[in-house]
């Protein structure tokens, strides 16, 4: 047996153990290798049974080495200085921090061994080895070493100053807008804003879900817009009209989605640019940030045999990204699986996955429909907007399907009055609920600031307690650009329907007193699982209010 072999064999038996697959994803995998001669670990990857994270959690407990995050991590300019990025792709590994005669790496290497040995010989530093994922050091590496000999604000800058001086506007903008794009995504921004204003045009990013300014531009980078739309191949000559486009960008060996849409205001065309990564990273209930004790409740919910599951929250709250982590649970094996979405934002090649299409009349409803004649086990609606959507999930789901799906609503509760506003009766309501998950985004403390303080009495009064004598916050740091946040993770609050509950929904009774009833059975709100987070120190109650208002102590 090869040594190559042999890790495998081992990780996949740690994946068995830890309860991510059994034999029969062992199986399918080993029939697709036949085909595809690629190593067993990679195709349970790529077939959706376990992510990257499972395999360097495995790696980390079977090594005795701590799990590193490396998108929580900014590298130090110290510490990638010590090598340079061919080095680290090579010896797979990235540098992120030195001190006191240590560097510390992450790495998805196999030979842990050979990896101490170079950097002992290279740096005469004693290493200290984290275990990370592979594509996220393989895409840190790409980044941190472009930007280190490439410092993309400075280019920024450069390309302004000669841009501003270009009357006539014979300068190609392209340079200028690789550059844009780039900063975004060293900025981990998730959109692109170009604000025009009355005398300058305003760039700004959204970043872990709040605008961040980051600099104005000159009137003369009007050209900029029509750059833009041209790009996303949206009408350059319509300027009255809202428009939408999108355009496919490689940034840092990476694949990127952008969608462009355009409005018209009193300054000229607003345009906002969303980046999409074109192969999402899974991520399980864990990571997203679903305490351990509601992990089996939630399993039990989504693996109910038929009824209706729905995640609500509003646009932007992670519900489809928490939808595919609990489908990634289900059995894929032996459950068929149809999906219908707009877009399909993760693919995973063992579901049945499509996309709507309404100039040809294939809408969320009528995919559901046909879906019925193809032996489904779970349907997954991408969003219920309309009652035609509404009406067919829930018929799905009284003939024997588990439906799948999101909701715009601000509450679990919601869900319910939401559902009869769209057509939904009392008694189809109440035999076919199974469970609502509702959930918003809150942005991390910073790991690298973080510090300790003494609540103030209106903290302790809005989190309820008077006694607390302790919470935390980001100071504020390069790495979260003075923010004191990096990163996000999910408060919520889990509804799950029991025969009390569902009998007072078939007798319409109001939310108020189905609200009671739930809290009586146990039910914890979205508020009080922030607060715990608040108390845990992952968040803070500033950005607990900046999410669910200053009344949400008193639901």
């Amino acid at each position: 047996m090869s040594e190559t072999e042999k890790v495998t064999k081992q990780i996949g038996e740690l994946l068995k153990e830890r309860g991510l697959i059994n034999a029969d994803h062992i199986d399918l995998a080993l029939q697709d290798q036949k085909v595809t001669r690629e190593r067993v670990g990679e195709i349970l990857e790529r077939l959706g049974f376990i992510s990257q994270y499972d395999i360097a959690m495995a790696i980390a407990d079977q090594d005795g080495r701590k799990y590193v995050d490396i998108d929580q991590k900014r590298p130090s300019p110290e510490s990638l200085r010590l090598f340079n990025m061919q080095a680290c792709l090579t010896h797979k590994f990235l540098p992120y921090h030195t001190d006191a005669g240590e560097v510390i790496v992450a790495t998805w290497s196999d030979d842990v061994e050979g990896l101490e040995k170079f950097i002992t010989r290279s740096t005469g530093l004693k290493p200290r080895i984290r275990q990370g994922e592979k594509s996220k050091i393989i895409n840190a590496v790409q980044y941190y070493y472009h930007f280190l000999e490439n410092p993309v604000e400075t280019l920024i800058q450069k390309e302004i100053q000669q841009l501003a001086t270009d009357r006539d506007g014979v300068r190609s903008l392209d340079t200028f807008v690789l550059h844009l794009m780039q900063l975004a995504v060293k900025s981990r921004a998730s959109d692109i804003h170009i604000r025009p204003m009355d005398r300058s045009i305003s760039i700004a990013f959204r970043v872990d879900g709040v605008m961040r300014a980051q600099f104005a531009l000159p009137p003369t980078f009007k050209r900029l817009v029509a750059t833009l739309k041209m790009k996303a191949g949206m009408d350059i000559a319509e300027q009255r009209l809202p428009q939408d486009g999108s355009f496919s960008e490689s940034i840092l060996n990476t694949p990127y989605d952008f969608r462009v849409s355009s409005t018209v205001c009193p300054y000229g065309e607003n345009l906002v640019l969303r980046l999409l990564p074109a192969k999402g990273d899974f991520m399980s209930m864990r990571q997203l940030g679903i305490f351990d004790e509601d992990l089996e409740m939630l399993n039990q919910i989504f693996n109910e045999p038929f009824g209706i599951v729905l995640l609500t929250g509003p646009t932007g709250s992670g519900k489809t990204t928490t939808l595919y982590a609990a489908v990634r649970q289900l059995n894929l094996t032996e459950k068929n699986i149809l999906t219908v979405e707009n877009p399909i934002e993760y693919r995973i090649p063992l579901i049945r996955q499509t996309q709507i299409n309404l100039k040809a009349g294939y809408t969320f409803a009528s995919a559901v429909r046909h879906f019925l004649r193809h032996d489904p086990d779970v349907i997954l609606v991408g969003e219920i907007r309309d009652t035609e959507t509404a009406q067919t999930a829930v018929s799905a789901s009284e003939t024997g399907h588990l439906v799948l799906s999101t909701l715009h609503t601000n509450t679990a509760l919601g869900a319910i009055p939401r559902l009869r506003s769209l057509g939904i009766p009392n008694f189809m309501l109440a035999d076919s609920l199974r469970g609502v998950v509702s959930q918003r985004l809150v942005r991390k403390i910073c790991p690298g600031c973080r510090e300790s303080y003494t609540p103030d009495e209106s903290e302790r009064a809005y989190l309820g307690d008077p006694t607390l004598e302790t919470l935390w916050r980001g100071r504020g740091c390069a790495d979260c650009h003075q923010s004191g946040y990096m990163g996000r993770t999910l408060i919520y609050e889990i509804l799950r329907t029991n025969r009390d509950l569902a009998g007072m929904i078939g007798r319409d009774v109001d939310v108020d007193t189905l609200e009671k009833l739930a809290l009586q059975a146990g039910h914890r709100t979205i508020f009080q699982n922030a607060v715990s987070k608040v108390k845990l120190g992952h968040t803070t109650v500033q950005e607990v209010i900046r999410v669910l208002g200053h009344g949400a102590e008193a639901h």
